[in-house]
């Protein structure tokens, strides 16, 4: 397992010695040369012999091939791709050049003066000194030159068979194994130098590759390999201040929490992981598609035309998800919603163009989803409101600027009132009326809606007392919710302590949460139950525009289904509204449930839900919203005109 980090190891300390001795061999090699021409002249002024001319001739041009080698080694590139070659011949060359040296001692017996030998014995000894300083990274090439070299002149001395002979040549041997020793010495040191210079270079090597791991780790999800919410607000900010028009396409998969709960989490990753491979794929080099979480996607897209590419992929997408997903061997139906907002100049803050582009998706998802939709200048408006209204409504809250208005419930047989809807109001004074739903959501956003729970439940228990102090019959009042609430508070728990403050039976107070409760059931478990529990009673209002079927009834205990006034409206001229109206009806009556249709404004439209099945009513037929004072003026009027008389509480459903 360690065999390659060991080899590479060898390899780098080799080429780091076969580069320190290509560099120190010129000036070796030039030293070479002097010493022998001084040597030559010497031998030559004191015998007059030219045969040592000769020997030079061939050291100088052997010196020469020597230097021609070095620089071709150096400029092709060897060292890198085969160091230890190099090594070996530096060694043999090494070799080769200690041989002819060793030429000069062994020819001494040519030369005839006594002081050549004391001269010989000293440049070879040099000689042999100067090669190992200058090859201290590889010491087998030191060792290669100067053993022939050293060998000859100790062999000469002991030749000579004198006694001063055999002390120098003692000497010179001694001499040699110090040598040796040092050149040993001296390559250790350098290896030793180049192994800590080699692991601090690994070292720097595995820190920034786990820099840059750790980098990709930061700035990628996980699951798809996009890139991650963190990598997108840097991209993205530098995207909406560089001058370049930009378009963020944001898109998120519908009703993804149902495709986890029926399926599982696996499941739900492969549609994540299939929608992710879509969007690398749709999308341009120079585009960035992102996973901010969930299942939730944005692409920031830069340049020209953003526009219409933005539009273009989210065609493209849209029609690639029209055929179902294949996942673990099942089709899967899977569609999305998508918002796209566009800045041409490339100059928005990167906060300002991600509202821009959730306010489209939201658009998208109200217009009934697995569509797209493009931030206009209508949806420009939307967003300034919902701004001030995040701006305004704690001021308004604190000064209660907010009011709540009643409207009544009636059976529709007999006119009879059995209960009330509190509505709340807002009118801004520079806005106009604000709609209640605007209300819910900025208080959702800024977390105030438990106090808007309190308000609203305040406002209706003293309804409530007042009815009580003028002897009027019980009647249920209905506040609406909305579940996205729960996560925040429990308007449960809120009511409940109100209504003891204000001593009033909680059986009086119908608490009204939107469809989606009973589309998402296990979320809003604790909740409803706590609504069953505490004594309140339960509606679901709307019921019929969301993605409820008609067998949720089932799933949570109802005491009042209200159908949505865009099923009411014109019904006894559409056939399917009708059709819809009498399936609720052939449902819910014998599960005991009380069906409320709201939006009722003609007798027509009335007559015909008698007919369907329909009891009780809510709209302008019966009665407008009225504030406090003027629904109990209203009542009054009523009993003393002598209108039916006001129904008592109904009984709670099992």
């Amino acid at each position: 397992m360690q065999t390659a980090p060991t080899d590479c190891k060898a390899a780098a300390l080799a080429k780091a010695q076969a580069a320190s001795s290509l560099q120190n061999i010129s000036l070796t090699l030039f030293a070479n040369v002097a010493i022998a021409t001084s040597l030559a002249l010497l031998l030559y002024f004191r015998e007059g012999n030219t045969l040592i001319f000769w020997w030079l001739g061939a050291a100088i041009t052997f010196a020469v091939l020597r230097a021609g080698w070095v620089s071709h080694l150096k400029s092709s590139g060897r060292i890198d791709r085969d160091p230890h070659r190099v090594l070996r011949s530096l060694m043999l060359m090494a070799l080769a050049s200690g041989l002819l040296w060793s030429v000069v001692p062994l020819a001494l017996p040519l030369f005839s003066h006594e002081q050549n030998v004391n001269d010989i014995v000293f440049i070879m000894a040099g000689t042999t000194t100067g090669a190992i300083i200058q090859s201290l990274a590889y010491s087998p090439m030191a060792i290669a030159f100067g053993a022939p070299l050293m060998g000859s002149t100790v062999l000469r001395m002991l030749l000579s068979g004198s006694g001063v002979g055999y002390i120098v040549a003692a000497d010179v041997a001694f001499l040699t194994i110090m040598l040796f020793r040092a050149a040993l010495l001296g390559e250790r040191n350098f290896i030793a130098n180049q192994n800590t210079a080699i692991e601090a270079t690994v070292l720097a090597e595995s820190v920034a590759e786990a820099n840059q791991a750790l980098e990709r780790l930061v700035r990628t999800d996980s699951l798809t390999g996009l890139a991650n919410r963190s990598h997108f607000r840097n991209v993205a900010a530098a995207a909406c201040r560089s001058g370049r028009a930009v378009a963020f396409l944001l898109l998120d998969i519908d009703n993804f929490k149902t495709i986890n709960d029926a399926r599982g989490h696996e499941a739900g990753d492969r549609v994540i992981e299939a929608v992710a491979a879509l969007l690398r794929s749709g999308c341009r080099a120079d585009d960035l598609p992102v996973r901010l979480g969930g299942d939730e996607f944005v692409v920031v897209l830069q340049g020209d035309e953003v526009a219409v590419r933005s539009v273009a992929l989210a065609e493209w997408l849209m029609a690639s998800l029209s055929q179902p997903l294949l996942i673990a061997g099942q089709a899967l139906p899977v569609s999305c919603s998508i918002g796209i907002a566009v800045d041409a100049e490339g100059n928005i803050d990167l906060e300002e163009l991600s509202a821009r582009a959730d306010a489209a998706l939201y658009r998208a998802k109200d217009d009934g989803r697995a569509c797209m939709r493009v931030f206009d200048a209508a949806m420009q408006s939307e967003l300034t409101l919902q701004r001030r209204l995040d701006a305004e409504l704690p001021a308004a809250l604190a000064r209660r600027e907010l009011h709540v208005e009643f409207q009544p419930q009636v059976a529709m047989a007999t006119r009879e009132v059995i209960g009330f809807e509190a509505l709340l109001r807002w009118k801004h004074p520079n806005v106009g009326l604000i709609p209640p739903p605007d209300i819910v959501s900025a208080a959702i956003r800024l977390r105030l809606s438990g106090q808007l729970t309190e308000f609203v439940g305040e406002r209706v228990c003293a309804f409530l007392r007042a009815l009580d102090r003028k002897k009027a019959p019980n009647v249920r009042v209905a506040i609406n919710v909305s579940p996205r609430e729960f996560p925040i508070h429990s308007p449960a728990q809120t009511l409940k302590t109100v209504s003891e403050r204000y001593g009033v039976d909680p059986r009086r107070i119908e608490i009204e949460v939107t469809e989606e409760a009973m589309f998402d059931p296990k979320r809003c478990a604790d909740e409803l139950k706590l609504i069953h529990d505490y004594g309140f009673g339960l509606a679901i209002d709307d019921f019929g525009v969301g993605h409820s079927s008609i067998a949720n009834l089932m799933a949570v205990e109802i005491d009042t289904i209200k159908i949505d006034r865009s099923f009411i409206h014109g019904i006894t001229r559409n056939r399917r509204d009708q059709q819809l109206v009498a399936a609720i009806t052939a449902v819910a009556l014998p599960l005991g449930h009380r069906i409320i249709a709201e939006g009722v404004e003609n007798e027509a439209d009335a007559e015909l839900l008698r007919m369907l099945g329909c009891s009780y009513g809510q709209g302008w037929l019966y009665g407008r919203p009225m504030t406090e004072s003027d629904a109990i003026a209203w009542l009054a009027q009523r009993r003393d005109g002598g209108a039916a008389a006001i129904g008592h509480l109904p009984a709670r459903s099992a």
